[in-house]
């Protein structure tokens, strides 16, 4: 078995602050004929087919370019430099900002044949378009995360709730079965069920952390309407959503080896239009499997966050 951990003496820490984990650099937008191509090469692809006549996308992955939404710091494409309340530390212990220890790299995945989009792709110069305040809300937001006020500035993740859009870390398995894609993470050992069956969203009073996703596919891409989210993040950099969130992710087999991907975010309580973030999923080295993951077992992120409890 070919897994690429980190050192073995760091896992169960990384295991207990994995949500203080940080990303890799997002890459920049790739030139529109080398979209283009990639786009003739998906439409040429003849992928094999389930029993039910589905392409078959099953296997093994790391994702790639979709991590988080920041780049190491300072070249964070929402909180550059200085901006970021994370970069900096008001531990009066002189701790410094959040640690940045567990990457996408964790795990490697075949390269892409062509170059491809990554990161945030719309806007194009990478500004989501906040509704006027709501930036501002967020920036004192985390302001009180790093330590953390209350009980109520901890990270989800640290509380082992599961992560957001961008807050997860590879392999990923994809499994399909009639009527449905299932895809597995390591991380948190989450399972998202992607309904093909043509039911409809559930009922706005029903939220789910991952949403309610309901998929069909066009050609060799799977397309995936999620509503319904409940109590979760977007990443670290926006560390919460609104009830109004509503995605669209489009996953596109473009080889054997590579699934492109990419997201439109809606969420009108929090911006006034709709924004994308894009990358792939590429097949993980030969033997790579989904392991045992614990979040609570031996965890030290409360202490890490508000220090050692008062002895009596």
């Amino acid at each position: 078995m070919k897994r690429r951990f980190l050192a073995a003496s760091t896992v169960i820490t990384v295991i207990a602050i994995v949500s203080l984990a940080g990303s890799v650099p997002s890459q920049a937008q790739a030139p529109a004929a080398s979209v283009a191509k990639t786009a003739d090469t998906a439409k040429s692809w003849t992928p094999p087919r389930t029993a039910d006549g589905q392409p078959d996308i099953q296997g093994f992955y790391a994702r790639n370019g979709i991590q988080g939404l920041e780049a190491n710091v300072p070249d964070n494409p929402i909180d550059p430099g200085e901006k970021n309340p994370l970069s900096v530390s008001n531990r009066p212990d002189g701790l410094g900002p959040y640690p940045r220890i567990f990457g996408e790299g964790a795990v490697r995945g075949t390269q892409p044949a062509q170059r491809r989009a990554s990161g945030i792709v719309d806007p194009p110069n990478k500004i989501l378009p906040w509704r006027p305040g709501e930036d501002g809300k967020r920036r004192e937001f985390l302001s009180k995360m790093n330590p953390a006020a209350d009980l109520g500035h901890v990270e989800l993740n640290s509380r082992c709730a599961l992560p957001g859009l961008f807050v997860s870390y590879n392999p990923y398995q994809i499994l399909q079965r009639p009527g449905s894609v299932v895809i597995l993470s390591e991380y948190n050992h989450y399972t998202r069920i992607i309904h093909l069956d043509g039911r409809p969203h559930l009922g706005k009073n029903i939220r789910l952390f991952m949403g309610d996703s309901i998929g069909h596919w066009e050609g060799n891409t799977l397309i995936v309407d999620t509503t319904n989210f409940g109590k979760t993040a977007y990443s670290r950099e926006i560390p919460y959503l609104s009830d109004a969130l509503h995605t669209v992710e489009r996953f596109t087999i473009a080889d054997a080896n590579t699934i492109d991907y990419e997201i439109t975010v809606d969420d009108p309580k929090l911006f006034t239009k709709p924004w994308k973030v894009a990358g792939n999923f590429s097949r993980a080295e030969k033997g790579t499997e989904i392991m045992e993951f614990a979040c609570a077992e031996g965890s030290q992120t409360l202490v890490n966050i508000f220090g050692e409890p008062p002895r009596r």
